[in-house]
C-alpha cells in the first residue's frame, strides 16, 4: 500500500510551491497592456518574458541586484547565462550523461505533477457559500493540551486513566518517571486554532468536545494523539470581514480540498495495485545502508556503487550485492528487484539522520512507496500525453537551459586554474572582503580556502564575460527597457539581506532556476 502520509506532505509543499502568485503595478507606467508573456529581451530567438524575469528577479539572491538599476544588472545576468547556454546546445552539450540524466529525472517529477493538476487541482471548486461558511466557523478558537503516543493501545489506555485521574495528573506521573523526556507542561498546550488551523479528522473529534474533557486517541501522521480542550473563544464578526478575507479563505480552502482530494486519489489508483514489500530483502536493504553509513564519514556518495564493488565477504554490503537480483517489492504486473530500486532512489543523498535505525526503516519504506506510486502515475501520464502540456514543456525547457548553461559555463573554464601566489595576491588586494565583526585582522591562513574560491570564480567570470560578448554577434541581444521599467519587484534595497526560496518536497528542487549565485561575488 502507498504511504499516503507522505503523499499528503508532499503535496501541501507542492501546492505552495505552485500557488505562488506576484502582481504587476503599471501605476504611472508608459508602455501599454504590458502582460506576463510580453518580452524583456529577446536573446537570439528565445524571449525572456515578464514573468519569466519577475519570477527569478524575486527568488534571486541580493547580491545579484546592485547598481543603479538593479532590475538591468539581474538581466544582464539572465541574458549571459541565456546565451551561454545556446553556445552549450551548438556543442551538444545537452546531450551530457548528466543532463541527460538530469532531464529523465525531472520528466517523472513534471509527469507526476501534471497528473495530479489534472486529477485533483482541476476537479476543485470553492463555492462563495463555503467560504462565508468557514469565515464564519473561524470565529470560534480552540486552545487545546495533548499527548502523543505511537501504540495505540497504549494511547487508549492513557486516554483511559486521564478522564479518571485528570489530564495534568497522568502528565505528572508520567513525566516524573521519565525526567530524561525534559517536557514541561507548556511545551504541551496549543495556541487559540480555528476550523482552519485543523484537520478535519481533528475538528471532528474537538468541534463537540465539552471544556475539560479528554477525547479518544485520533492518528496524526503516524502518532496517536490525545486532546483536552482548555478553553473556548467565540469572536464576533467584524463589519465586511465577509468580504475582505474572501480571497485568503478560499485559497485556504483549495489547499485543504487539495490535500484531501490527493490523498483520495492515490488510495483508488494504488490500492488495485497491490503492492507488497519482501521483508527478507527490505531487512538486507536497511542493515546494509545501517553498515554503509558507519564508514560513511558523511553519508553521502553512490551507494549502489558502494555496494557494487564491495569485496569484503563478511559484511551485509557484500551480502547485500550478491542480492541484488532479489525481489524487493511486487505489485500488479510486475515486481522490483533491489537493484531496481537502487537504481532509482540514491540511499546517500536522503535527507535524513541514516544511522539512526527508526529514520532509516521510516525513509527507506516510504521512498519505497513513493517511488512505486510514481512508475505507476508516470505510466499513466504518458499514455495520456501529459508530456505534451505547455506548463510541463516550459518547466522542462527552463531547467535543461540552465543545465546546459552550466555544462557551457563548466567547459569554457575547463582549462582555468590558480596558482598559490595569485590566491596569496588576491587576498592581499581583497583582505577588506574577509573581516570579521570582531575587528580582527584577517589572515591568509585562516581564510586561504576561501580566497582560493573567490579568486577562481573572479578569473573564471573574466572568461565567461569575454565569451558572452562574442556570443552577442552570433546570438542578438534585443533588451526591451521600457517593459522592464514597468516590472513592479521588491526593493533591493529592502531585500538586500533577505533571500527567499522556494523548494518542492518532492525532490529538494527549487520550484524554479534562478541565477546563478556566483555572478555577483
Amino acid at each position: 500500500m502507498p504511504d499516503s502520509r507522505l503523499t499528503f506532505a508532499w503535496l501541501s509543499r507542492l501546492a505552495f510551491a505552485l500557488s505562488i502568485i506576484f502582481a504587476i503595478t503599471l501605476a504611472g507606467c508608459t508602455v501599454s497592456q504590458t502582460n506576463d508573456q510580453q518580452f524583456v529581451a529577446q536573446v537570439g530567438g528565445k524571449h525572456i518574458t515578464v514573468n519569466d524575469f519577475r519570477f527569478n528577479y524575486e527568488f534571486g539572491l541580493p547580491h545579484l541586484k546592485k547598481g543603479n538599476d538593479p532590475k538591468r544588472t539581474y538581466l544582464d545576468y539572465l541574458i549571459g547565462e541565456e546565451l551561454l547556454a545556446m553556445a552549450g546546445y551548438s556543442m551538444n552539450l545537452d546531450k551530457l550523461d548528466r543532463v541527460v540524466k538530469l532531464e529523465e529525472d525531472l520528466l517523472e517529477e513534471l509527469l507526476v505533477e501534471e497528473l495530479f493538476r489534472q486529477e485533483v487541482h482541476n476537479k476543485i471548486s470553492i463555492t462563495r457559500e463555503e467560504i462565508d461558511e468557514a469565515i464564519r466557523q473561524s470565529k470560534v478558537k480552540w486552545k487545546l493540551r495533548y499527548w502523543a503516543e505511537s501504540n495505540l493501545d497504549f494511547a487508549n489506555s492513557i486516554s483511559a486513566t486521564m478522564r479518571e485521574e485528570g489530564y495534568a495528573e497522568v502528565v505528572d506521573v508520567i513525566m516524573g518517571s521519565n525526567p530524561e523526556i525534559g517536557i514541561k507542561p507548556a511545551d504541551l498546550e496549543t495556541g487559540y486554532l480555528s476550523v482552519m488551523d485543523v484537520t478535519p479528522e481533528l475538528l471532528e473529534v474537538i468541534v463537540n468536545l465539552p471544556v475539560g474533557d479528554i477525547s479518544a486517541p485520533i492518528e496524526i501522521n503516524g502518532l496517536y494523539f490525545i486532546f483536552q480542550i482548555i478553553d473556548i473563544k467565540q469572536y464576533p464578526l467584524i463589519a465586511d470581514e465577509l468580504q475582505n478575507s474572501a480571497e485568503r479563505y478560499r485559497q485556504m480552502l483549495f489547499y485543504r480540498k487539495v490535500k484531501e482530494g490527493s490523498v483520495q486519489f492515490v488510495s483508488q489508483f494504488m490500492t488495485p495495485k497491490n503492492v507488497t514489500t519482501k521483508g527478507e530483502s527490505f531487512r538486507l536493504l536497511v542493515n546494509a545502508t545501517l553498515e554503509w553509513a558507519s564508514f560513511s564519514e558523511n553519508s553521502s556518495g553512490d551507494f549502489l556503487e558502494a555496494v557494487q564493488s564491495a569485496t569484503d565477504k563478511s559484511s551485509v554490503i557484500f551480502d547485500l550485492q550478491q542480492n541484488l537480483d532479489q525481489t524487493l517489492v511486487t505489485f500488479s504486473g510486475g515486481q522490483w528487484t533491489l537493484r531496481d530500486f537502487l537504481g532509482r532512489y540514491d540511499v546517500g543523498s536522503a535527507n535524513i539522520d541514516i544511522k539512526d535505525r527508526q529514520a532509516i526503516l521510516a525513509e527507506l519504506n516510504d521512498e519505497i512507496a513513493l517511488e512505486v506510486r510514481n512508475y505507476f502515475f508516470t505510466n499513466n501520464a504518458l499514455k495520456r500525453k501529459l508530456d505534451h502540456a505547455q506548463n510541463l514543456q516550459r518547466e522542462l525547457g527552463s531547467w535543461r537551459d540552465k543545465w546546459v548553461y552550466e555544462a557551457a559555463r563548466d567547459y569554457y573554464t575547463r582549462d582555468l586554474s590558480i596558482t598559490s601566489s595569485q590566491v596569496e595576491d588576491y587576498f592581499a588586494q581583497n583582505k577588506h572582503k574577509y573581516m570579521i565583526r570582531s575587528a580582527v585582522e584577517p589572515t591568509f591562513e585562516k581564510f586561504a580556502k576561501q580566497a582560493r574560491r573567490d579568486a577562481y570564480i573572479k578569473d573564471a567570470q573574466k572568461i565567461l564575460a569575454d565569451k558572452i560578448d562574442s556570443l552577442k554577434a552570433v546570438y542578438p541581444v534585443i533588451i526591451n527597457q521600457a517593459v522592464l521599467d514597468c516590472i513592479n519587484v521588491t526593493s533591493s534595497k529592502k531585500s538586500r539581506w533577505l533571500s527567499v526560496q522556494v523548494f518542492k518536497q518532492s525532490s529538494n528542487r527549487m520550484a524554479k532556476p534562478i541565477v546563478d549565485p556566483a555572478w555577483g561575488l
